[in-house]
């Protein structure tokens, strides 16, 4: 009996090798892109020394600091909300004590009747 050598018979037996050595390498570049991905999670490189650090959160106590004043002075004090438009501003204390007893002046009925539509 005479055996004809084929071409694909050589592919076919060296194919396995190929496949392996793609697995490998495959494997190889998962295994540096979750490395990767884990160092800069992580943190990566320092973006900032500690005193970089201090300094900026420094500045975010002082700005929210004197938001926190600014919000306090609006909520207690009178004060210009628009001077142009001749709108003012008073404190929130003051506006209850004017609203309130108007509220509470207003029968069920009244209130009812101020918010719904009126119809012709």
């Amino acid at each position: 009996m005479t055996h004809h050598h084929h071409d694909h018979d050589a592919v076919a037996g060296s194919s396995p090798r190929r496949y392996s050595f793609v697995a490998v390498l495959s494997v190889l570049i998962l295994l540096a892109a979750v490395a990767a991905g884990a160092f800069f999670w992580l943190g990566g490189f320092p973006s900032a020394t500690g005193t970089e650090d201090a300094e900026r959160s420094a500045v975010r106590a002082k700005n929210l600091a004197e938001l926190q004043a600014a919000d306090q002075t609006a909520l207690t004090t009178y004060g210009w909300a628009d001077r142009s438009k001749g709108i003012v501003r008073i404190p929130v204390a003051r506006a209850e004590e004017l609203v309130i007893p108007e509220l509470n002046a207003r029968s069920p009925k009244t209130a009812a009747a101020a918010s719904t539509p009126v119809q012709q």
